[in-house]
């Protein structure tokens, strides 16, 4: 006699637009809960609207999502995931402000319809209590997780190799890649100054505009695109499948944003052994640990990231303590701990 599993339906729309990290978190969430839960649960990963299940997982906020909610409660628990609130976004959509009054009225809408929120960062729980409200009973911290199978350290070989060339590195050539949307909340601008500061330094960015024109900081950096320093290669979206050895070819991450929750690329870099170098942000408080080397910089200042990428390039023992602290991160998100957590989490659900 067969037993019904509880089934897990999840709905998102984040992966349709190319160079989105809610994209790559939302598969590689439910690439992981199929393998690795797959044994108590019933998982569908695109699930259909009407097609509802036991849990109901929205990873995106599509206004037919919203819509559903009340549908999907007849027939089993809602769940959101909150990928972002309303002042993570303020730097990277440009928005009349009654445009922006009635989206982060309708995101917070949205949140408020589930039944349990999951948020990617442990920060927005406070956020949530304090400033809109939200029990935090109700909000869970699980994080991101990227796959061992898709990102992993490689030897320095012909392939990577060619990736270098491809970017015009030559031998020896110490190598900085950022990886994310090309948007003013990135601190593109940053990574120019610090760019220009460090000639014999190669700057590598993979991403574009992901929101077209609406994109915060568009026409500045379209302008700034016509000029770029002679060691900064723009090389536009990367396929996904290609990103590990992006990752493996350079020397080192570097992501200045101003405001991040637990991005995908951070964990990407991680997987693959890279040394990363970061703005010290509230937000990495209780997810990035020693694993990154935080630097505290306004918005413009650079001296401190010039100094952490230089003690890099130049240290061979500063290099090798940062590349252990990388896989060190990448071993506190792994797939057993992140799996153990969502079947944690999802049973719980289902007891509510």
């Amino acid at each position: 006699m067969s037993i019904t599993k509880p089934s897990i339906h999840a709905f998102s729309k984040a992966d349709s637009v190319a160079g989105q990290g809610v994209g790559s978190a939302y598969l590689e969430q439910v690439a992981l809960i199929s393998a690795e839960l797959g044994n108590e649960f019933d998982v569908l990963p695109r699930a259909r609207l009407g097609n509802f299940g036991d849990i109901n997982h929205f990873h995106s906020i599509n206004p037919e999502y919203r819509a559903a909610i009340p549908f999907a409660k007849r027939h089993g628990a809602t769940l959101a995931h909150v990928h972002f609130i309303p002042e993570t976004v303020d730097d990277s959509i440009a928005m009349p402000k009654p445009a922006r009054w009635a989206f982060y009225r309708y995101m917070l809408n949205f949140y408020r319809a589930a039944d349990a929120l999951v948020t990617v960062n442990p920060w927005f729980i406070t956020a949530l209590e304090n400033q809109y409200g939200f029990d935090p009973s109700t909000i869970t911290f699980i994080p991101n997780f990227v796959s061992e199978e898709q990102f992993h350290p490689l030897d320095r070989d012909e392939k990577t190799g060619r990736r270098r060339r491809s970017w015009g590195a030559e031998e020896g050539r110490f190598v900085v890649m950022c990886a994310g949307q090309l948007q003013t909340r990135k601190g593109f601008f940053d990574l120019l100054e610090v760019a220009r500061v460090m000639p014999e330094a190669l700057f590598v960015w993979a991403g574009d505009f992901s929101f077209g024109r609406i994109t915060s900081g568009y026409e500045q950096i379209k302008k700034a695109k016509e000029n770029l320093p002679a060691n900064v290669k723009l090389i536009g979206l990367v396929p996904r499948e290609e990103m590990n050895e992006c990752f493996n070819a350079a020397d080192a991450f570097f992501l200045p944003s101003y405001e991040e929750l637990f991005p995908m690329t951070i964990l990407e870099a991680m997987a693959t052994d890279t040394p990363i170098v970061v703005r010290d942000l509230v937000y990495y408080e209780g997810v990035l640990f020693d694993h990154a080397t935080r630097v505290q910089a306004g918005r413009g200042e650079i001296d401190g990231f010039v100094k952490a990428l230089t003690r890099l390039k130049d240290s061979r023992d500063a290099y090798a303590k940062a590349r252990e602290a990388a896989r060190e991160g990448a071993a506190r998100y792994s797939r057993g701990s992140v799996a153990q957590q969502w079947r944690e989490f999802y049973r719980g659900l289902l007891k509510r």
